[in-house]
């Protein structure tokens, strides 16, 4: 029976074999199709993985790779190995894409459809093909990667699987598998344009996905600096060796020089991008139009396009509505495909079944594309107010820098504008790191920058004595977000096992303020009396969208020591978006005061004045009258890919609770955080005038994706329900750190370990009972052992 264990993972069980074949496989997030790095035991998705297109793994990545738990295998596509993936079970539409490709005997599937394995010319690649807005071929080159079995497919839960009948990688090397031909698009194209197919015109980018047309686009910018370059007010621009240098004015000077002083570091050549002043630094063109322009991802790359005259793809409205009728037809018949059959491993073929070992079933969730955290990726004010948090901090982190952004956003645009769907942009940011972070700076910057803009009423308190207090606050000021230090104390208080009734009264105000945003919040009525007699009193006035956001810091102990079994479904957890940061930072040489520059407040003074004037402008829009309601601009979906993407993720969260009711109090609110973070993000790029585009809802989804991982994490590592808990989590720390052994007399001297005996050898034996530690002998000499550091 083949069993998939840390030490054999899918990855492990196939990786030495076809890196003999000649493929270059790299480690798979478990649960999606991406990439993973594994660091700490918690999965991350891996950037840069293309260098393996390149180069083969070493023997040393080989054996690390081994070691990692549940990773998947994806096979990075070299300049010679292709593969055509048929996204499509539609019987007519791939029966013209077989008639046009020649058959290859390796072929996988996962969902549906199937991939088939080639190899082909440096000249072929890669190209996407799109019927009526749907994905029906991917043609896969160098550049991009592949899931392959024996992976966990993240959807059907179930392996990845070779056809039957067909050929494994495992058995076939490169030079075996059949060739493609150079014309392979011409043929694809011909064979689909029955189905309204429309190709790409001479001139325009390649549209087939997002990463093709950027890569094209930066390409052609390369070879035509002088459509673009002189566009963008780079300062002492001068022409040099068939390229250009420049001042780089997006950095700041160290020396505090003017412009006219500093000198030309930002190189602009065919050959690349560089800038010599900041560790030889390298751009592409959208790079720097985004910190040039102080602009996001897509509005350079539209920017950059423009430039170079470059026309995106029509859209072909008749495969459009000819796509619709075929789903149409699909619907009705319901006709499926029987599943092709599992080809079993060799090793495994007189075994019953093939048994997959899982451990408790954890989220999941797909991991965003996008770095959340990096200024340049958020754009706008946002981006801009994340840059000076992360350069004035004496220990830069930049998911701190992000929290603060985004918290100080939550004030600004919070109760004047709305998302696509009503809802209203407060949110509940948790900043998590261990000593040493510097987590009181973004909570100083915060409060530093709204009182220079002259913003203090934005300001709410750093602590909460009471519900009546927190009730109070809200009916003078409808609108403001708390920085709170050392939230996890305050949640041990609220909602702890210990908390008493006056403090819950604050939790379950808490609650109720988050999801009245887009509706009207009433408050806790009391009888009021004058001296001994009770007065008949009207209620009180209910407070139209209160837009109450927390940005909290504070430890993984004391924050996960605020939470419960209780509290993971009473919604709280759910209202958080977590943002944690486990990469320890460098102190700066000095320290200098958080004092906001002069550029920045006056950037945050223009954007709060561009409230969309066709709803009313902040002088009599009643954004600061509680029992008024505003005039809220909602802010519109640009097309309808975004909200499509936004649907992905609203799918994906139903789905995992579906599937597992337990998960729903912490997953319940992902996509609602995601479109409040999308939504944010689109008004910090244009207050006057928001629409939610696809990448914003990317970039929702990538910080809340990281959001649900952390969660995961956390509560398995530091929450505890008891004592007894406690001490085993304990335990089993104090052995991590010290590589998964440590003689018994020195750990029962370790910290928090020293308990009553008796308890000591229960924990110690519940372990062993677990697995999770060998059985201790009795003696002083004895030695405690992880079993999976054996």
């Amino acid at each position: 029976m083949l069993k998939f264990t840390p030490a054999n993972s899918p990855y492990a069980s196939v990786s030495d074999t076809l890196l003999d074949n000649g493929y270059s496989v790299v480690p798979c997030m478990p649960g999606s199709k991406w990439p993973g790095n594994y660091e700490r035991k918690t999965w991350s998705a891996r950037y840069g993985w293309q260098q393996y297109g390149d180069r083969l793994p070493t023997d040393l990545e080989l054996r690390h790779w081994n070691t990692w738990p549940d990773a998947g295998v994806c096979l990075v596509l070299d300049h010679q190995i292709k593969v055509i993936d048929i996204d499509t079970d539609d019987p007519e539409i791939r029966a013209a894409i077989l008639s046009c490709i020649p058959d290859s005997p390796v072929k996988k599937r996962g969902a549906k459809g199937f991939s088939a394995f080639y190899r082909g010319s440096a000249s072929i690649t890669a190209r996407s093909f799109n019927l009526g807005g749907d994905r029906v071929l991917d043609l896969l080159a160098y550049g991009k990667q592949t899931v392959i079995p024996p992976t966990i497919h993240p959807d059907t839960d179930q392996p990845y699987f070779w056809t039957a009948g067909s050929e494994t990688l495992m058995e076939t090397t490169v030079d075996r598998l059949p060739e493609l031909p150079d014309d392979i698009i011409e043929r694809v194209e011909a064979a689909l344009e029955q189905f309204g197919y429309l190709a790409p015109t001479i001139g325009d980018a390649v549209f087939g996905d997002a990463d093709t047309a950027w890569r094209e686009v930066n390409d052609i910018a390369l070879t035509r600096l002088d459509d673009w370059v002189p566009s963008l007010g780079l300062p002492r621009l001068k022409r040099s060796h068939g390229g250009y240098r420049a001042v780089a004015a997006y950095r700041p000077s160290g020396g505090g020089k003017p412009m006219e002083k500093r000198n030309l570091h930002l190189s602009i050549h065919s050959s690349g991008i560089k800038d010599w002043g900041d560790n030889d630094r390298s751009y592409t063109p959208v790079d720097l139009v985004m910190v040039m322009r102080l602009c996001a991802f897509h509005d350079a790359f539209e920017w950059l396009r423009d430039q170079l005259g470059i026309k995106p793809p029509p859209v072909n409205v008749e495969a459009l509505k000819m796509n619709a009728e075929r789903r149409r037809v699909e619907r009705s018949s319901q006709i499926e495909e029987s599943p092709q059959p599992l080809v079993v491993p060799e090793e495994a073929q007189n075994d019953d079944e093939i048994v997959v070992e899982k451990a408790q079933k954890a989220i999941r969730a797909p991991i965003g594309s996008m770095n959340p955290h990096d200024p340049r990726v958020q754009g706008g004010l946002m981006g801009a107010i994340s840059r000076w948090m992360l350069e004035s901090a004496w220990r830069p982190v930049p998911e701190f820098s992000t929290i603060g952004a985004v918290a100080f956003c939550t004030a600004l645009f919070g109760r004047r504008y709305s998302s696509p769907t009503g809802l209203g942009l407060n949110l509940y940011l948790m900043g998590i790191a261990g000593p040493g972070f510097g987590k009181d700076h973004p909570l100083k910057a915060l409060q530093n920058l709204l009182a220079d803009a002259g913003m203090q009423h934005l300001a709410g308190p750093g602590d909460i004595s009471s519900d009546s207090a927190l009730e109070h606050i809200v009916r003078q000021r409808p609108c403001f977000v708390m920085p709170m230090d050392e939230i996890g104390v305050f949640l041990q208080a609220t909602g702890g096992r210990n908390s008493g009734g006056y403090e819950r009264r604050i939790r379950k105000v808490l609650l109720d303020l988050y999801t009245k945003g887009d509706g009207m919040w009433t408050g806790k009525q009391k009888v009021p009396t004058q001296g001994s007699k009770t007065v008949i009193d009207s209620a009180a006035e209910p407070v139209f969208n209160p837009t109450v956001s927390i940005m909290g810091m504070s430890t993984p102990t004391e924050f996960y020591s605020g939470l419960t079994e209780a509290n993971l479904s009473d919604g709280m957890i759910a209202r958080m978006t977590i943002i944690a940061a486990d990469k320890r930072p460098t102190p700066r040489e000095e320290r200098e005061p958080v004092i906001p520059p002069k550029s920045l407040v006056a950037e945050v003074k223009r954007v709060a004045a561009e409230y969309p004037t066709s709803k009313g402008n902040m002088s009599n829009n009643n954004w600061r009258t509680p029992t008024v309601r505003p005039a809220i601009y909602m802010v519109p979906w640009a097309d309808v890919a975004a909200k499509a993407r936004w649907r992905e993720v609203e799918d994906w969260q139903l789905a995992t609770i579906d599937d597992d009711p337990s998960k729903d109090g912490f997953v319940s609110r992902a996509a609602e955080q995601t479109l409040k973070l999308a939504t944010l993000r689109a008004i910090s790029r244009n207050a006057a005038d928001p629409a939610v585009i696809t990448e914003d809802v990317e970039w929702g989804w990538s910080i809340v994706s990281q959001s649900l991982w952390s969660l995961d994490a956390g509560v398995d590592k530091h929450m505890v329900n008891g004592d007894f808990e406690k001490l085993c989590k304990t335990i089993v720390q104090a052995l991590e750190k010290s590589n998964g052994k440590l003689p018994k007399s020195v750990l029962l001297r370790s910290k928090g370990v020293t308990k009553e005996p008796r308890m000591i050898t229960a924990a110690l034996q519940h372990l062993a009972e677990a697995q999770i530690i060998y059985p201790v002998p009795s003696g002083a000499r004895a030695t405690v052992t992880l079993v999976k550091a054996a």
